[in-house]
C-alpha cells in the first residue's frame, strides 16, 4: 500500500516541480550578449565637456538595467559626491512590483521571481536647458448616483428647506421617468419609448444629470527636454555621437535569438537629477525611474545641413538637436512628495 501511495504522488509533485523550475528559470536569464553597458572605455559622457563647472547647473541622467551582471554594475559612481547614497536610496524607495527579487512557497514550491534593477556604468552629463517644468495631474470622472440616491438627497433637501416639497416631488418623478424608460424598453416592445421626450414637452422640465465627480487615479507623468549640440572641437563633437547613440541603445529593447522576436529583452531606464555645483538642486522637482519612449534628432538643426572637416569616421554636424521625451514608470503620491520636497522631510511609513 506504501508503495502504490507513492506512486500516485510522485507525477503531481514532479508536475510542479516542473513548473516552478520553469518559472525560476525565466529569472535567472543569461546575460546579454550584446552587454548591457554602451561605452567600453568612456562611461560618463558629458556636453558640454566642461559642463560641471561651466555655470553650475546641470543634469545626470544615469542609467539602469535588470542585470545581475557585476562586470556591468559601477563600483564607484564619480559623478557627483552625493551620488552614491542617493542611488542607494533611489533603488530601495522603489514601489514596483517586481523591482525587487521575491521568493514565496506554493504548494510545496519554491518560486523566485523578478529580477532587480541596478545601475550600471553608462551615465550622461547634459547643460541644464532653458525650459524645466513638470505637471501634476489628477484624474476625476462623473459618476452617476442613482436613483435612490438622487431621490434621497431631495428628501433631505425638502427637509432641510432648500427646496419646496412640491419641487422636489417633481424633481423624483422626471428622474424616476428617466430611470424606468430604458427598464421598459429593454427586451419590450418599446412600450416606453418616447416618455421623456413626452414628459419634457408636457411640463416643460426636464431631468437633471446626477451625477458627481469621482477620483479615478493619478497619470504617470512625462518629461520633455531639448538640448542643442553645437561642438566647439574635434573631441566634443565625437562626445556628441556618443551621447546620442547612448541614449538610442538604451531606448531600445534587444531581440532574444536572431529568429522572430519571440521575446525581448526590456529596454534600460533613466534616473533623471538636477544638479548644482555636485549637489541635487532640491528646489526642482524630483522623479521616480523613467523610461525614454520617444527621441527626435535634427541633424541639421531646423536649417541648412552644414559639417565641420572630416574625420576617419566621416563629417561631424556643425550643430545636432535632440529632442527627448521619458515617461515616469513609478506614481507620485503626497507621501513620495513629501519624502522629497518637504522642508521637514516626513519619513517615510
Amino acid at each position: 500500500m506504501a508503495e502504490e501511495t507513492k506512486t500516485k504522488e510522485d507525477p503531481q509533485k514532479g508536475l510542479k516541480g516542473k513548473v516552478s523550475g520553469a518559472i525560476n528559470s525565466l529569472s535567472d536569464t543569461p546575460p546579454s550578449k550584446l552587454g548591457v553597458n554602451f561605452n567600453e572605455n568612456k562611461h560618463i559622457l558629458k556636453y558640454p565637456l566642461d559642463v560641471e563647472t561651466k555655470n553650475g547647473h546641470y543634469m545626470i541622467f544615469n542609467i539602469y538595467a535588470r542585470t545581475d551582471d557585476e562586470t556591468a554594475l559601477p563600483a564607484i559612481d564619480p559623478n557627483t559626491t552625493q551620488n552614491a547614497q542617493y542611488n542607494a536610496d533611489f533603488l530601495g524607495n522603489s514601489e514596483r512590483f517586481f523591482d525587487a527579487r521575491t521568493s514565496f512557497e506554493l504548494m510545496g514550491e519554491t518560486f523566485n521571481i523578478g529580477k532587480q534593477v541596478n545601475q550600471i556604468k553608462d551615465s550622461i552629463v547634459l547643460y541644464m536647458p532653458d525650459d524645466i517644468s513638470v505637471n501634476y495631474k489628477a484624474e476625476y470622472e462623473g459618476a452617476e448616483v442613482g436613483l435612490l440616491v438622487g431621490a434621497g438627497v431631495s428628501i433631505a433637501d425638502a427637509m432641510k428647506g432648500n427646496t419646496g416639497g412640491f419641487d422636489a416631488a417633481k424633481g423624483v418623478g422626471l428622474q424616476f421617468a428617466k430611470f424606468i424608460e430604458p427598464v421598459l424598453n429593454f427586451g419590450s416592445l418599446t412600450t416606453a419609448q418616447g416618455l421623456n421626450a413626452l414628459l419634457q414637452r408636457k411640463t416643460g422640465l426636464a431631468p437633471a444629470a446626477m451625477q458627481e465627480m469621482v477620483f479615478q487615479g493619478l497619470p504617470f507623468r512625462q518629461f520633455s527636454y531639448s538640448f542643442k549640440m553645437t561642438p566647439r572641437n574635434r573631441e566634443e563633437a565625437r562626445e556628441t555621437k556618443r551621447i546620442l547613440d547612448t541614449f538610442t541603445f538604451h531606448m531600445l529593447p534587444e531581440k532574444l535569438g536572431e529568429g522572430a522576436p519571440l521575446a525581448f529583452r526590456v529596454p534600460s531606464e533613466f534616473s533623471i537629477r538636477y544638479m548644482y555645483r555636485g549637489g541635487n538642486n532640491n528646489y526642482l522637482n524630483h522623479m521616480t525611474m523613467c523610461a525614454l519612449t520617444d527621441m527626435k534628432i535634427d541633424y541639421g538643426a531646423g536649417e541648412k545641413f552644414q559639417t565641420f572637416r572630416a574625420d576617419e569616421d566621416g563629417a561631424p554636424p556643425v550643430q545636432t538637436n535632440v529632442s527627448l521625451t521619458f515617461q515616469e514608470l513609478e506614481l507620485v503620491d503626497r507621501r513620495r512628495f513629501n519624502n522629497t520636497h518637504s522642508t521637514t522631510r516626513i519619513p517615510r511609513r
